[in-house]
């Protein structure tokens, strides 16, 4: 046989890793998966609070939309209130002007 041939059979050659390989394959199984529950756990918290922090955005601006709006509509009855007095004024006037000159008659 050559040097090569022996060469990769003493590479490929099998050997026993011993006990101590499985406690250690199998402790760093378990502190992989308490990692990774770790960080789903934190994952969780993230979108959870991300999910909250939107659903106060959304609730606040439509709570001040609907402020807007009211305040918007206030505004308006005023005008409306001031436009009304302003036209019956205008009325009670012209009113009194058609008597005063029915009266001359």
């Amino acid at each position: 046989m050559s040097r090569l041939e022996d060469a990769l059979r003493e590479a490929f050659r099998t050997e026993d890793p011993g006990p101590q390989f499985t406690a250690r394959v199998l402790a760093a199984a378990a502190g992989a998966r308490r990692k990774e529950h770790w960080w789903s756990v934190a994952g969780l918290r993230w979108a959870t609070a991300g999910a909250l922090a939107c659903v106060l955005l959304i609730g606040g601006s439509l709570e001040y939309r609907r402020e807007q709006e009211e305040r918007q509509g206030r505004l308006a009855k005023q005008q409306l209130v001031l436009a009304l007095h302003i036209a019956g004024t205008k009325l009670n006037l012209a009113r009194d002007r058609v008597q005063q000159l029915n009266a001359g008659d």
